[in-house]
């Protein structure tokens, strides 16, 4: 129920503060959403994928480095990756517009524009929010905040909903079909790569999957590390809150 809640209610009032807030400004309230269409927001969701897969490949070979995974078959079918890879985007992008796009933009509003304590509050929300899934502990929704703070830190400083949609997109499904790790307790996908867990659990997330391991939260490090370095060298380096300069303007 807390996940509904938090997707369906509380995510929509927030959204609907923040519209309400901006609205007085004149902006169009798909750019200060973050929802313009522009070559950022191009950039910004093909660089997530790739930042998340880089990641998430790291956690595979670290693990099975260590014995704590091994590889049992691989069953390569393209059909059903595709199949996996736009069910994944419709969830990821569904995920990004409630959590970020919606609640965590209400919680800029709200608490005065200061941005760390809105990106914590709304990770913590996104972690708990993960409690109803199979498996899901404590410890998981530590991981699953920490994946919270690095796609509101993406969509703030990112100034697009689509650089944190990219992250998401590409840790689900390097991490699910293509790896053939669970996602957040659901191992239900099907998956390139079929392998075994050896745990242990505190070390490879177990049935859970990365996010509750601590090769896997680790690596949330890394994506964070390379996602500012992207930031930083693109120049895009901004606030989804200031008011949007066509490409043509500038």
């Amino acid at each position: 129920m807390l996940d509904l809640l938090l997707i369906f209610v509380v995510a929509p009032c927030l959204g609907w503060v923040a519209a309400r807030h901006w609205r007085r400004s004149g902006q169009p309230l798909a750019a200060r959403f973050g929802l313009h269409l522009d070559r950022r927001g191009f950039n910004g969701y093909a660089v997530g994928m790739a930042i998340a897969a880089l990641a998430m490949l790291g956690i595979f070979g670290v693990e099975r480095a260590v014995g704590g995974i091994v590889v049992l078959a691989a069953e390569p079918s393209f059909a059903a990756l595709m199949r996996e890879f736009f069910q994944l985007q419709l969830s990821a992008l569904f995920e990004e517009v409630a959590f970020r796009m919606l609640m965590l933009s209400g919680l800029v509003v709200l608490l005065g524009g200061r941005h760390g304590p809105a990106i914590g509050l709304s990770a913590a929300l996104f972690g708990l929010g993960h409690l109803v899934n199979d498996g899901a502990s404590l410890v998981s929704a530590f991981g699953n905040a920490l994946g919270g703070v690095i796609y509101g830190i993406a969509y703030l400083r990112g100034r697009s909903l689509w650089l944190p949609v990219g992250l998401h997109q590409g840790w689900n499904f390097f991490q699910g079909p293509v790896l053939g790790f669970a996602i957040s307790g659901d191992s239900s996908h099907a998956a390139w790569v079929r392998l075994a867990d050896l745990g242990p659990a505190w070390l490879t997330g177990g049935a859970f999957g990365p996010e509750a391991g601590a090769v896997g939260m680790g690596f949330r490090f890394v994506v964070l590390a390379a996602l500012l370095a992207w930031l930083r060298w693109s120049g895009d380096d901004g606030d989804v809150m200031a008011p949007h300069v066509p490409e043509a303007q500038r």
